[in-house]
């Protein structure tokens, strides 16, 4: 059995990322609501912020990869994509891209997240028959 990346291992890893951004949006704006209703001390949102990309990268990686194999490489073109995207996203409902700046750190965060995600996505649960 080769482990070459092929088009089903580029369709996991495009709906894996989908998947992360979506989560991470409509998780966001949920948050944003609650911040709007409750008083969380402005130390707390950036933490929420980070855990809540994490959890996004690490449900999508779970749901999206169906193929069991090229975890790590997979998992790690999810996080980057997902930072890309996300920023973008974010970006442009800010209206600018100066105000909404990734940090190398948020990048990084992403990328060993998919990592991470994707190689316990892959050795983890039910076998690719």
């Amino acid at each position: 059995m080769s482990k070459k990346f092929d088009l089903r291992d580029l369709g996991d890893t495009v709906l894996s990322a989908l998947l992360a951004t979506v989560f991470s949006v409509l998780a966001i704006m949920v948050f944003a609501l609650i911040v709007g209703f409750a008083e969380i001390p402005e130390q707390f949102i950036e933490p929420i912020n980070i855990a809540i990309k994490i959890a996004s990268i690490a449900a999508a990686c779970a749901i999206g990869m169906r193929r069991k194999r090229n975890g790590l490489l997979k998992g790690l073109v999810v996080g980057l994509l997902f930072a890309a995207a996300t920023y973008l996203i974010f970006s442009l409902t800010s209206g600018s891209f100066s105000d909404n700046a990734m940090t190398v750190y948020d990048a990084l965060t992403c990328a060993a997240s998919g990592a991470l995600s994707g190689v316990l996505a892959v050795n983890i649960g039910k076998r690719e028959s």
